[in-house]
């Protein structure tokens, strides 16, 4: 025997279509996510507040950057600093001694892929620690983390002294 399928219109697309299936379909189905996008502005952006974070000695800022699983590799991969709590005492310390006279980023390059973004770019610190004059230079890897509407957090960042 066969029954009439009682047909309606879709929210979604306006069609006529058998409610019970099409409507619980057209309801389980979660929206697409939102693409992330970290081309080189984004990154500029990114890394701007991120610089003016510990540049200011923002720590709450700072923190918002940083990915709770955080990792920092030191220079040459002699060492690495993990975790959020710990990598924001490393830079409390660091910057307990310093005093930037300059500071600039420049050649920042972004790309994403799915969750996962890339930022590198070059660096170059004009400072004085413990009354001692120094000025270096390199380049930052830095790997983020999507963070939804928080937008990016830092989860790996890799220094390279030049």
């Amino acid at each position: 025997m066969n029954m009439p399928v009682a047909k309606t219109r879709c929210t979604v697309c306006g069609g006529r279509v058998p409610q019970v299936s099409h409507l619980r379909d057209a309801q389980v189905r979660p929206p697409a996510p939102a693409v992330k996008i970290l081309d080189d502005l984004a990154a500029a952006v990114w890394v701007q507040a991120y610089d003016a974070a510990w540049l200011g000695q923002d720590w709450t800022a700072l923190e918002r950057c940083l990915a709770p699983d955080v990792a920092l590799a030191m220079s040459g991969f002699s060492a690495a600093i993990d975790g959020r709590a710990a990598v924001l005492a490393h830079m409390r310390a660091v910057m307990r001694t310093m005093h930037v006279h300059e500071y600039n980023a420049t050649d920042l390059r972004g790309h994403a892929s799915g969750p996962t973004g890339v930022i590198t770019y070059r660096w170059q610190l004009d400072c004085t620690v413990n009354r001692e004059h120094r000025a270096s230079s390199g380049r930052n890897i830095l790997v983020l983390r999507s963070a939804g509407d928080a937008g990016w957090q830092l989860v790996w960042r890799a220094q390279v002294l030049s």
